[in-house]
């Protein structure tokens, strides 16, 4: 045998080795984590954005919250938040996570929140109780199997939700969060649009942005500038003490915005 023809056979043995053990193995390998410095958001161009200046005192604090990621729009997104050092929440759908796992790397890497938004968006309500769980538990495996802790909060797909529904995702180890405004940026025609549909939060408020819209990314900087002008300052999502309002149907949730601790 040539030396050419034994090397061609030690190659075609090594990889044969190799796909044997990878199919033995019952456990994923755990994602590699991305350094701070390749983060798209620290390389990202942000001088086309206007010059906005964060309130000295705090009057109150409102959460941004993002929908359905993450998606190819998540990178400009977080480049924005982390240009004017605002933090969000992302409540994502399993199988984008599955799709987009450097993303969600990014998002946390942030120091943003990750919510479960579902495995696959259904309607839950229009499911059995036990196939509803189903299909939230299957995200929270997407997210753990990526090396990231359970996710502590929960969004229903559509806002459709029910206390039997609640009260089994609440023991789980998630709060169940809503909303109090609605940017309904899925149906806007201008950024503008968004960012005037944005307004109305008071303290404790949580806005409903989607990932995935090219406008909500442009409507953004209005956003943030609209809130900092009341001296509102973005924080994270926290437990609530007491069952709160939200622009849903009249639900409460125990939810709100607080100061983002370190």
């Amino acid at each position: 045998m040539s030396r050419t023809a034994a090397l061609r056979v030690r190659a075609a043995v090594a990889v044969l080795l190799l796909g044997l053990t990878g199919c033995a193995s019952q456990e994923p390998l755990p994602p590699t984590p991305i350094p701070r410095a390749e983060n798209a958001v620290d390389a990202a161009d942000m001088s086309h954005l206007p010059v906005l200046t964060a309130p000295t005192a705090c009057a109150g604090y409102v959460a941004l919250t993002f929908d359905d990621g993450p998606t190819e729009f998540t990178s400009d997104l977080l480049a924005v938040l982390d240009h004017y050092k605002v933090p969000a929440v992302f409540f994502n759908n399993g199988v984008q996570e599955r799709a987009r796992p450097r993303e969600v790397e990014r998002t946390k890497a942030a120091g943003h929140q990750l919510g479960n938004h579902s495995m696959t968006h259904p309607d839950l309500l229009s499911m059995d109780l036990e196939a509803a769980l189903a299909d939230i538990d299957a995200s929270t495996v997407v997210h753990r199997d990526l090396g990231h802790e359970p996710p502590t909060m929960f969004r229903p797909p559509f806002g459709n939700t029910s206390p039997e529904l609640r009260a089994a995702v609440e023991s789980r180890g998630m709060i169940e969060v809503l909303w109090t405004v609605d940017s309904k940026d899925f149906e806007a025609a201008t950024a503008e649009q968004v960012a005037e549909q944005s307004k109305g939060m008071t303290d404790g408020g949580i806005l409903l942005l989607h990932d995935g819209k090219a406008l909500t990314v442009d409507a953004l900087p209005l956003i943030i500038e609209h809130y900092w002008a009341q001296n509102l300052c973005f924080g994270q999502v926290v437990t609530a003490d007491i069952e709160l309002p939200t622009a849903w149907f009249g639900l409460t949730h125990r939810a709100r915005a607080s100061k983002q601790e370190p």
